[in-house]
């Protein structure tokens, strides 16, 4: 039994408080045996370490938690841009043939939902464990020359295009008809408009991460991707509800 206060773990040594727990530490050892000593020192190690695995856990939920909610949001303003070009042409047509579109809806909600759903519950997750594996395979060091990077930025680019697209394209699309009862439909919509969206998907993405990676200062190149990934969310709700 130690005759001084145990100490609270995690608290940096150069702190004052810190520096008091390291004279603690001296006194909780002080009069002990050599083996008495290590089994203390072994304690602390393993208290350190559980605390490291907490801080590192807890910062991974909060990571997918943020992915989440972005994306979530993402997949909605996508949404709202992609039924606002569509009413628009809508309206544009019927006018031309005649008809009167005061009654035409405004939004479809039950579409806004299921965008809002995608996103959260598979799209944000995905990426919430996908971008900061592929951060981690290839990193970039933005202090190097655009020439030193080009490995990892071209690896980051097609493995998101050959990998993480794939399982996204079909899986909105499953999800969508899923949602509405119509899972009959499922292998057809697959089979019939998967390829041409993961088309639009390289065209769009390849020469957008070119342009974030070369020419897109440091600051905004968050917002610049962030807009990037409402346009590919109006892409994949346009798809989704043909």
């Amino acid at each position: 039994m130690s005759r001084f206060p145990r100490l609270p773990m995690g608290l940096g040594d150069s702190s004052p408080l810190g520096r008091h727990n390291i004279f603690l530490r001296g006194l909780n050892a002080w009069g002990k045996t050599p083996k008495q000593k290590n089994v203390l020192r072994v304690r602390t190690n393993a208290n350190s370490a559980s605390n490291g695995s907490a801080d590192a856990g807890a910062k991974w939920r909060a990571g997918i938690w943020k992915s989440m909610v972005t994306t979530a949001s993402l997949g909605m303003t996508g949404d709202l841009v992609a039924q606002s070009i569509g009413r628009y042409k809508r309206v544009k047509e019927l006018k031309a043939a005649g008809v009167d579109t005061s009654d035409l809806p405004l939004l479809d909600f039950k579409r806004f939902f299921k965008m809002a759903t995608f996103g959260f519950f598979y799209y944000g997750p995905l990426q919430g464990v996908w971008y900061p594996a592929l951060d981690k395979t290839f990193p970039v060091d933005r202090a190097l020359p655009m020439v030193k990077n080009l490995f990892p930025f071209g690896m980051k680019v097609t493995l998101n295009q050959v990998l993480l697209g794939p399982m996204v394209v079909p899986v909105v699309f499953a999800w969508t008809l899923i949602l509405e009862k119509q899972t009959q439909r499922i292998p057809e919509k697959i089979r019939k408009d998967t390829w041409p969206t993961l088309i639009k998907g390289w065209k769009f993405w390849v020469p957008a991460a070119c342009i974030n990676f070369s020419l897109v200062p440091l600051p905004y190149q968050v917002l610049y991707m962030s807009t990037c990934g409402i346009v590919w969310n109006a892409i994949l709700s346009s798809a989704s509800a043909t």
